[in-house]
């Protein structure tokens, strides 16, 4: 984004200074003005600024064609805008020769009638050039008012990165100071390069430095978009934690976009300190891209750069977690935003230390604990505050279902963690598939029996139960739904019968009837553990 210039064009036809004539070529009316001075000393070439018009009578070289080849050569060197001559003073017109140097040399010359006074031309350029500065100063901060609102308004740094985009009109991006991607951008003209890529991952490109030299804070960084490599501009943010990166393979970045960026480096910073999503609203756009993507990546990553990752996302690793994933069910997603907001206010009023973050359809919480709370205590803390939330979100009952994750501590179970939770909430059988809420722990047995083969699966099952499943198919009767009420009820009779809505008396003849299929007592350890173990690798053999 370019604010325009003064031009040479604009000099010539759209100032009060009349009868101008340019002796160049049209190309010559886009060169840009940054000032003006007078030249009446050869010696003053010196003093003279880039991109400035040049004024003169001529004195100076008057009957002196090796100076005025001089003074040409002199203004192409210091990449003038344009020599401006008075005419009727000591040139009847140009010289011929003149105009012929100046050709040699691409310098546009202007003949200006002998009226025109210098004060008056130095007064409507610098009035302009002042003008200018004023409304570039004035749209800088407009600009940068903007990135404070979307601060204030809480609309996250994806907008932010998509502001900036317009300005550069190509991808940006938040690195950490290991040039790991955390965020970015894609303009909507080059998302069509991606159209046919599921995910897209960027990449650096490391360069080895020469021993002993430290990476450049700034600069330039390149980065694979999949299979397009990029080049990028970096700044580093006063965070020290962060780079902004701007694509300019095909662009450089012009110098009021500098501009504004260098004003919004510590809008962008405070925005990245504040990713602690407990404290921000829900938003369309998915923060968490990097985050869900160290949680699901199956390469393993070095305890090094989980902890980076966490730090980008003031991620607690330090502390003891226990995983909650809560899964959308509506399919066109379109009571997420509600249920994350209720979720994140009941999180805040509960007054629970917690992460939030969300993922396509799905929310997850990071329920968090010192290390001197036990793995148990936390995991009954998390049961107490997951049954508070559901009476929360009572009216979503229909739309969503829960999974909670085992305890965890070190910093690399903090995926275990979360793929514990996924494990627990998608584990389907038939007797867990209408559970809204599903625990990891109490489901110890089914996650211990998904682990071994199918072979050993149906091992266990042949070595324990097969006959109850067998006679049920033949006598259409529920001896292994009656079985495994029992021992879920703790052998209680009377609580087993209630639940099953029958006959005390009845229960007693079908746990008979059981005990004689399978030539046991159900009253050993080894036998109850055995035949729980037997009912779960069936029920995991049905939904295979």
């Amino acid at each position: 984004m370019k604010y325009p210039p003064l031009t040479l064009g604009w000099f010539l036809y759209e100032t009060p200074i009349d009868n101008l004539e340019l002796i160049g070529r049209e190309e010559d009316l886009q060169k840009p003005i940054s000032g003006i001075s007078v030249l009446d000393n050869p010696d003053g070439v010196r003093w003279i600024k880039k991109h400035e018009i040049i004024l003169t009578t001529g004195y100076i070289f008057y009957n002196d064609v090796e100076l005025q080849k001089q003074v040409i050569a002199d203004l192409h060197a210091i990449e003038c805008t344009a020599f401006c001559i008075k005419v009727k003073r000591f040139f009847d017109q140009i010289p011929e020769s003149l105009i012929k140097e100046a050709e040699k040399y691409g310098v546009p010359l202007v003949s200006v009638p002998y009226y025109h006074v210098y004060s008056n031309i130095i007064s409507v350029i610098n009035q302009n050039l002042i003008d200018q500065k004023i409304s570039l100063q004035q749209f800088i901060l407009r600009e940068t008012e903007k990135f404070h609102q979307l601060y204030f308004n809480k609309e996250g740094i994806m907008k932010m990165l998509e502001e900036i985009s317009h300005y550069t009109n190509s991808i940006v991006m938040i690195t950490t100071i290991s040039d790991f991607p955390l965020y970015y951008y894609i303009p909507l003209r080059q998302q069509e390069e991606f159209n046919k890529i599921n995910k897209l991952h960027a990449q650096p490109l490391h360069t080895v430095s020469p021993q002993g030299t430290e990476k450049d804070p700034a600069g330039n960084r390149t980065f694979y978009f999949n299979n397009t490599l990029l080049s990028f501009q970096t700044f580093l943010l006063p965070d020290n934690r962060h780079y902004l990166c701007i694509d300019h393979t095909k662009t450089d970045i012009d110098e009021t976009t500098t501009v504004i960026l260098k004003q919004i480096f510590s809008v962008i910073a405070l925005e990245l300190s504040s990713m602690q999503v407990q404290n921000r609203t829900f938003s369309q756009k998915n923060y968490f891209d990097s985050f869900f993507y160290m949680l699901t990546d199956k390469k393993k990553k070095s305890v090094e750069e989980i902890q980076l990752i966490c730090d980008s996302y003031s991620f607690p690793y330090q502390l003891k977690r226990v995983c909650v994933t809560l899964e959308c069910l509506d399919k066109e997603n379109r009571l997420f935003r509600s249920l994350y907001n209720l979720i994140n206010h009941e999180m805040i009023r509960l007054d629970y230390k917690y992460f939030l973050c969300n993922h396509e359809n799905r929310i997850v919480i990071f329920f968090l604990y010192s290390k001197q709370i036990s793995n148990s205590q936390a995991l009954f803390l998390v049961n107490q505050a997951v049954s508070q939330l559901m009476e929360a979100l009572s009216d979503y009952y229909s739309f969503f279902r829960l999974g909670i994750s085992r305890c965890h501590l070190s910093c690399s179970s903090i995926a275990k963690a979360y793929e514990e939770s996924l494990q627990a909430l998608h584990l389907q059988t038939q007797f867990t598939e209408t559970s809204k809420v599903n625990s990891y722990s109490a489901q110890y047995a089914y996650h211990i029996l998904t682990q071994l083969s199918s072979y050993e699966l149906n091992k266990i099952y042949g070595d324990t139960v097969k006959e109850l499943v067998s006679y049920d198919q033949e006598n259409k009767s529920e001896l292994l739904l009656t079985l495994k009420t029992y021992l879920e009820s703790s052998m209680n009779l009377t609580d087993t019968a209630q639940k099953l809505f029958i006959h005390r008396n009845t229960l007693t003849s079908r746990l008979t009837l059981v005990k004689k299929l399978l030539c046991c007592e159900l009253s050993a350890v080894e036998d109850i553990l055995r035949l729980y173990l037997g009912i779960c690798a069936w029920e995991l053999i049905q939904n295979m």
